[in-house]
């Protein structure tokens, strides 16, 4: 029944699937390199493209979650691929999409080789801080190819200046609190709500401007909210929009309990696989704005 349905789907809507599907599998992707980081097991394999100069290396603590990122990360990447090339062929449908998704598969295949280069490179932070980077702007990707794909209807509240407002608001944070973590900083601002005397003025400003920035993205949600409901939108993007404000206190939550119980493992990977969540919703709530404007039609 299932692989009926999918034959009877069209190629863009099969692109679409195929990219929402990929786009899920990316902030799974996102969240699982955080934990290769935060356990310390980025070395786990010290060479690439090969694991300790094999295609499948002894499965043993840093070793197994370096190598298990890598399978995850090619699965994310067949996903991709076959997502853009269904919509390469269907591009005579669809020319945008196409362009969309393809770019999506050439992003990915970028963040592999930094993922490489960062192996090769023994973690250095700015190599780091690109591979976030190239993710994030993957699950954009993405994220507008399902939406576009899957022809979900626009929604003109909040409107395109709005909505990409909080886009670049929300890309902003996810930056700097990577670059907290490239410059090996995350530590380093132990007093709250802002640093004290224990940082030092670099770890103080960039700690400082991450949670401002986090805490007036709240209450900017917090006040949409109210003016959402005079104005009301489609139920997908209202419902983003809600589950953007909950994410984000969330995500408040989650990063003073990391400071007060000193940085656990645990909490720092939940940190940055509720940024992706955070990111991946403004997203598509930005692409829902922007199809509703017919800029994207």
């Amino acid at each position: 029944m299932v692989m009926t349905a999918w034959r009877r789907q069209t190629g863009t809507r099969k692109a679409g699937w195929l990219a929402l599907i990929a786009a899920a599998l990316t902030v799974g992707l996102i969240t699982y390199g955080s934990w290769v980081r935060a356990s310390g097991s980025g070395l786990g394999c010290p060479d690439w493209p090969l694991c300790e100069g094999s295609l499948v290396p002894t499965l043993e603590g840093d070793t197994a979650i370096e190598f298990g990122h890598r399978v995850y990360a090619g699965i994310t990447m067949a996903v991709v691929a076959a997502g853009a090339w269904v919509a390469w062929r269907s591009r005579q449908d669809d020319r945008l999409l196409a362009k969309v998704v393809v770019a999506a598969f050439a992003a990915i295949v970028f963040q592999a080789v930094l993922g490489g280069i960062t192996v090769l490179t023994e973690l250095d932070g700015d190599v780091r801080l690109a591979h976030l980077s190239i993710a994030m702007l993957t699950l954009a990707l993405l994220t507008a190819g399902a939406v576009r794909g899957l022809d979900v209807p626009g929604s003109a509240s909040p409107g395109v200046r709005i909505s990409s407002g909080l886009v670049v608001w929300a890309g902003v944070i996810v930056l700097v609190g990577g670059s907290i973590v490239s410059q090996s900083l995350s530590g380093a601002c132990p007093g709250l709500p802002l640093c004290d005397e224990r940082s030092p003025l670099d770890a103080a400003w960039v700690h400082g401007v991450h949670r401002t920035a986090a805490a007036l993205l709240l209450v900017a949600l917090v006040g949409l909210g109210v003016w959402l409901r005079k104005h009301r939108g489609t139920k997908l993007a209202t419902g983003l929009h809600h589950s953007a404000t909950l994410f984000v206190a969330l995500q408040i939550g989650i990063g003073v309990s990391a400071i007060t119980q000193s940085l656990p493992t645990e909490l720092r990977v939940l940190h940055l696989g509720v940024a992706s969540l955070i990111w991946w919703v403004v997203v598509a709530q930005w692409s829902l704005a922007l199809k509703a404007r017919g800029v994207v039609a």
